[in-house]
């Protein structure tokens, strides 16, 4: 716990020191926001049969999806950031000399990235509801709570796989990066996955967020309709057993950067 303390409090520092660019982040934020009850204006009155299952209203059901969306990129992406920026400035090697575990260590240097975009996604949410009038219920918050960590755990996996692939390889790995556009394409951040075709939405159900935006829209939006509840908690349990996958490929990684002499190199 110490550990993840330090890396978050070192990582709060570095962001705290660029002050602008950590305040318009939130101001980006509620412009986007802004942008969202725009278009949720221009479906208003389409009763479209995809949105009814939701409640009716794109708004709301697109603000969910946005907000979710927030924690797929630094969950998948941000351990194996943390690691290449260690290999490049000499201090990877040094880190992994300390009590603190090899895990531990990734795990934490992709901390603060993770908890910003939970705050992000808190801040959607409540800005949604308070500002905008969004039709979310806070009934089953404690349920949402439980989906959003099975959802971190779902794409840490992942994004301990692809560390594991920057400490043996040295350079950043090219899959992440196509999974996120599949995923953000097939899940249904911004529309119904009952829009797609038929043969696509065989490999939507293959991707851990779309279970993930299935249940926080039906346990936070008014009027959903709440079905299959048990089969998506179940989806997104075992999507969340890639965490043992992801740090047995990173221990493997180590024993070979240090086979091969290569964990001090960059």
């Amino acid at each position: 716990m110490k550990t993840f303390r330090a890396f978050l409090v070192r990582d709060f520092r570095v962001a705290w020191s660029y002050r602008m660019s950590f305040l318009t982040q939130n101001v980006g934020l509620l412009l986007s926001l802004v942008s969202l009850k725009f278009v949720g204006r221009l479906m208003d009155g389409s009763a479209s049969p995809d949105l009814a299952p939701y409640g009716g209203d794109y708004f709301a059901f697109a603000l969910v999806g946005m907000a979710v969306s927030f924690l797929s990129y630094p969950a998948v992406k941000s351990f194996a950031s943390a690691v290449r920026a260690a290999q490049v400035t000499g201090t990877f090697e040094a880190m992994l000399t300390t009590r603190a575990s090899a895990g531990t260590i990734v795990f934490s240097g992709g901390a603060y990235e993770i908890v910003q975009a939970a705050v992000q996604l808190v801040l959607a949410i409540v800005f949604g509801l308070v500002v905008f009038g969004a039709g979310v219920s806070a009934d089953h918050l404690a349920m949402v709570a439980v989906v959003l960590v099975l959802t971190l755990a779902s794409l840490a996996g992942l994004g301990l796989l692809a560390a594991a692939f920057v400490v043996a390889f040295k350079q950043p790995e090219p899959f992440s990066g196509a999974l996120l556009a599949v995923s953000l394409m097939l899940s249904g951040g911004l529309y119904p996955p009952s829009v797609l075709p038929d043969w696509i939405r065989v490999f939507s159900d293959l991707l851990p967020l779309t279970h993930s935006l299935e249940l926080t829209r039906q346990l936070l939006l008014e009027d959903a309709a709440r079905t299959s509840l048990g089969v998506h908690f179940l989806a997104l349990a075992l999507f969340s057993l890639t965490i043992p996958a992801g740090l047995a490929a990173l221990r493997l990684a180590l024993a070979h950067a240090r086979r091969t002499g290569s964990l001090a190199q960059y």
